[in-house]
């Protein structure tokens, strides 16, 4: 039998999984994360519930001191602020990579590349007309194959040297490593 806590876990999982898939729709992800943020915050709410009569559980729990931990305590403001106050806000970082050959028909051409090194390059060129062409352009390109790829990375303001789902899986593990110690001390003395 799964028991309550770890059911809120696993909800708390549904709703990182859809942040994840989601990332591109703005409305989606900031939904999905106002939900993981209520999901994964409850779940030390049932934890407490659920073990409140179980000997031994209020001294382990009050041992693991989770109000002094940076991540539980940021995940706890969050919840508080999207719950009780406004939507949680998130800013998006949009990286967009185009690979392949691309063939302008121009009298010149201009084009700034940044390399995924952050070095940026300026070409210019004047292409050579084609023999026996009057207008002195190039000839038509032939088509190519470009590969475009786009990440989408969500920040928060408070929060900016880490992107929402890195910090959201961190938050999730130290979730998972309480929950699986709460069931490996507790679940039996309950008769589950």
């Amino acid at each position: 039998m799964i028991i309550d806590t770890r059911e809120k876990l696993l909800e708390a999982k549904y709703f990182l999984e859809r942040m994840k898939e989601n990332q591109p729709d703005r409305d989606a992800f900031k939904y999905n994360l106002s939900a993981f943020l209520a999901a994964g915050r409850s779940v030390t709410f049932v934890m407490q519930r659920e073990f409140s009569a179980t000997p031994g559980f209020k001294k382990w729990y009050d041992e693991k001191n989770l109000g002094s931990d940076e991540t539980m305590t940021f995940f706890n403001n969050k919840r508080v602020m999207t719950i009780h106050q406004q939507p949680v806000q998130p800013g998006a970082h949009v990286n967009v990579s185009i690979s392949g050959q691309v063939i302008l028909s121009s009298k010149s051409i201009s084009a700034v590349v940044t390399h995924a090194d952050g070095t940026v390059e300026r070409i210019e060129s004047e292409p050579t007309p084609e023999k026996g062409r009057k207008s002195g352009l190039m000839p038509p390109p032939e088509p190519t194959k470009t590969e475009v790829t786009t990440e989408w990375r969500w920040y928060l303001d408070d929060l900016p040297e880490k992107d929402v789902v890195t910090v959201c899986e961190e938050y999730i593990a130290k979730l998972e490593t309480l929950v699986a110690e709460c069931e490996s001390l507790f679940s039996r003395s309950r008769g589950s």
